[in-house]
């Protein structure tokens, strides 16, 4: 009877343990290890940070949905890996394994620019739960003002690059709504060398089509960018810029979590995963590793570093991969499973919303789609409540 560990309870550990036990059924045992016992639907994250959605709509407990499929739940933080003696040390105690899942996502690289880190209040997140009710409750109080200064953007070498286009969009659409567009000034700063470039060097059209979006938007942009502080009442570009704001949202980089950093040879300096095409760690062959967590190089060098993203529906199908070729070694066959890693993004604008999707999600690709919408929006809601379904009842067929 093989051992076997998945660390992470979001879309890939989730995705990950459902997946597998379906595949090795009862023969063997499945423990997924989680700091959360909540999952979180992350994508939703600016539409409550907006105030238009409710936490509890997005957020349900993984332990009743793993527990009725004989998947042990064991809550607790990785701390280390011990690869010689195979086992995860962890809050919760040590465990041991055979055969090992790293879907930890990452943690949020704050030292990178001064005074990013939320803690500090003078920069707002929209990248954990905690952070974006905090950001609601500061937006909220903002927009009651009669005038103000915003700016969102993404610091250099960040890869979730989403969700600060999203959030601008949906600010700005909000402040129409309430007829006090004309006095605010909305400002986005990216590391991306043009608006649409997302880390893969731009989908097609994509970027005319986000060009004209903030043209007729009136928000003014800065490409190239790279913070050099973040203050309580501006933010300061190293090219100079200085942007006075009374409410700032920066995407912070990514940093692998300390467990899978620390682990000899198992990640790069940063903590993130090196893997073939099955998945597998290039080190340790009972390793596998999905979503953030594994490194991927971007296609190629910006003046400004910014990372590849690693979107929900990638990390989903790199989990199906990933426990697939596994179920192959447990079972004495090769890994033969690869995935043909696509991209679909939604990006919502609060009044209309922007499809894209690219196969694969590095150039040279095989093609290239991108509409715009309200039909979009609708998508991304019924996507939305679609996916919390399935992993609430341990579906894990295709989005």
């Amino acid at each position: 009877m093989a051992r076997v560990v998945i660390v992470g309870g979001s879309f890939g550990g989730l995705t990950a343990a459902f997946e597998l036990q379906k595949l090795l059924g009862s023969a063997h045992t499945i423990t997924l290890l989680s700091d959360r016992s909540q999952f979180v639907f992350i994508p939703s994250l600016p539409w409550v940070a907006m105030g238009w959605r409710d936490a509890a709509r997005i957020t349900f407990g993984i332990e009743r949905p793993l527990a009725k499929r004989g998947i042990n739940f064991v809550p607790g933080a990785a701390t280390a890996i011990n690869t010689a003696v195979q086992e995860v040390m962890s809050t919760a105690g040590a465990i041991p394994y055979d055969y090992l899942v790293i879907a930890t996502g990452s943690g949020l690289d704050y030292s990178t620019v001064p005074g990013l880190d939320p803690a500090l209040g003078y920069c707002a997140t929209i990248f954990t739960l905690e952070g974006t009710l905090a950001a609601r409750s500061r937006l909220s109080a903002l927009l009651e003002a009669d005038s103000g200064s915003m700016v969102i953007g993404s610091a250099q070498g960040a890869s979730c690059l989403g969700p600060a286009y999203e959030f601008v969009g949906m600010i700005d659409t909000e402040l129409r709504r309430r007829k006090k567009r004309h006095r605010f000034h909305l400002h986005f700063v990216t590391p991306e060398p043009f608006l649409g470039h997302f880390g893969v060097g731009g989908m097609g059209k994509a970027r005319r089509l986000i060009e004209d979006e903030f043209w007729e938007r009136d928000i003014d942009y800065h490409t190239d960018a790279a913070f050099e502080a973040i203050e309580p009442d501006r933010c300061v570009l190293k090219n100079g810029i200085v942007l006075k704001k009374d409410f700032a949202m920066v995407a912070p980089p990514f940093l692998g979590v300390e467990a899978v950093r620390t682990t000899e040879r198992l990640a790069n300096p940063k903590g993130f995963i090196p893997v073939d095409q099955y998945y597998r760690s290039t080190q340790f062959s009972n390793i596998f590793a999905v979503g953030v967590a594994v490194a991927i190089a971007p296609p190629s060098p910006t003046p400004v570093p910014v990372g590849v993203p690693k979107t929900g529906n990638m990390t989903v199908s790199m989990a199906r991969a990933a426990v697939r070729n596994l179920a192959d070694v447990i079972h004495g066959r090769q890994p033969h499973t690869e995935a043909s890693l696509g991209v679909i993004c939604m990006d919502d604008m609060g009044d209309t919303a922007i499809f894209l999707r690219a196969k694969p999600v590095l150039p040279p690709r095989e093609s290239i789609q991108h509409r715009k919408g309200r039909w979009v929006r609708w998508l991304k809601i019924a996507f939305e409540r679609y996916f919390i379904w399935k992993m609430k009842h341990g579906f894990t067929g295709l989005p």
